[in-house]
């Protein structure tokens, strides 16, 4: 069956990547090569939209290391949206 080697990202967020679409609820993977593979992902296009119930914490992660590997990168997408 194809939901089989269909993988939940809910307990291996450390992979994943995401970030906040414009100023709303839309979170974009930034992990196609995992969305596909993914029951929290929702193809769309030619991208995929994270519905993960963690999908705040994976944000998070993304920007901490967006932030280590460009430390001049500035103001976080999330500092942006008060």
């Amino acid at each position: 069956m194809a939901n089989e080697t269909r993988v939940s990202n809910v307990s291996e967020i450390e992979k994943c990547r995401a970030k906040i679409r414009g100023a709303g609820d839309l979170v974009d993977c930034l992990t196609p090569e995992q969305a596909q593979f993914c029951n929290c992902s929702l193809s769309f296009g030619d991208g995929y939209f994270c519905k993960n119930p963690r999908r705040n914490e994976i944000i998070e992660n993304t920007e901490k290391l967006q932030s280590k590997l460009n430390p001049l990168s500035g103001v976080s997408q999330s500092d942006n949206q008060e």
